[in-house]
């Protein structure tokens, strides 16, 4: 399998696990987040969406895609989540996780192989184009993998 199409199986599988646990989240889970703990599900797919924006269509264009509040709710050094008051709506974020996906495999189509290759030196491998989608689509499945323990944090509290 060549490099593209490696990346864009990867990228599909990883984001739509993100889907998954997102749709699969009832509404007043959205935003419910255990004590101790700031991140809730929406954070996090709001969160994917950005890291996809700068670990992905940010590398493979030389720019970034979404408008800069989305650094303030859902960038690395964000504000607390419980300082947020205005977040996007499920339809919304839903429509940029999917949205978004299809753009990057399509930019992923577009890159020339030159651009594929890896240093010489091993340890400088992380740097390169692959290294740094390959940490970006990581990272996302990192954070599906909170999703769906907060999901399931939150059913058992339901239950009980």
């Amino acid at each position: 399998m060549n490099t593209p199409a490696l990346l864009q199986e990867l990228a599909r599988q990883v984001r739509e696990r993100t889907l998954q646990v997102f749709r699969a989240a009832p509404g007043a889970a959205l935003l419910w987040a255990p004590p101790g703990t700031q991140n809730h599900i929406l954070w996090h797919a709001g969160h994917a969406v950005w890291l996809m924006d700068v670990l992905g269509v940010a590398l493979l264009t030389g720019q970034r895609s979404l408008p800069p509040s989305w650094d303030e709710t859902f960038g690395m050094r964000c504000r607390p989540p419980a300082q947020t008051r205005q977040w996007p709506d499920r339809a919304q974020l839903e429509q940029h996780l999917e949205e978004q996906l299809l753009h990057y495999l399509h930019l992923l189509e577009q890159v020339p192989p030159q651009r594929w290759q890896l240093p010489s030196d091993p340890a400088r491998a992380r740097h390169s184009l692959m290294g740094q989608l390959l940490h970006g689509l990581h990272d996302e499945a990192c954070h599906s993998g909170e999703m769906y323990l907060l999901l399931k944090q939150w059913r058992r509290r339901s239950q009980s």
